[in-house]
């Protein structure tokens, strides 16, 4: 298995067991297992709330809590959980075709 990380915490990922899974049971090849089970994200927080979750696990990535923290400001505004792909037509309303996989998006929404 190619080196990878969860598009959500951003551990490295690499082996199998460390997937995450779909709805069906199938495995999911973007997410943890820590983050992503049964089709579903594990914690339902906001990408702040999230990065002050995991800046108290800077130890076991060989730093301190607070680089940990930094790390994760840096990192995870581009990781396919937390990226915005919204266009001007999104952020504009109503979109029923936005494809944003941020939980702060609230394109598809009705008012």
């Amino acid at each position: 298995m190619e080196n990878k990380i969860c598009q959500s915490c951003s551990m490295p990922i690499s082996s199998k067991e460390q997937l995450g899974t779909n709805k069906d049971g199938s495995i999911n090849v973007d997410y943890c297992k820590y983050c992503f089970e049964n089709g579903e994200f594990i914690d339902k927080v906001s990408m702040e709330e999230y990065i002050e979750m995991c800046s108290k696990y800077g130890s076991q990535a060989g730093m301190t809590n607070e680089e940990m923290k930094e790390h994760c400001i840096q990192i995870f505004p581009n990781l396919k959980r937390w990226k915005c792909t919204c266009t001007d037509e999104c952020t504009s309303g109503y979109n029923p075709n936005c494809t944003c996989t941020n939980p702060e998006c609230h394109c598809t929404e009705k008012e």
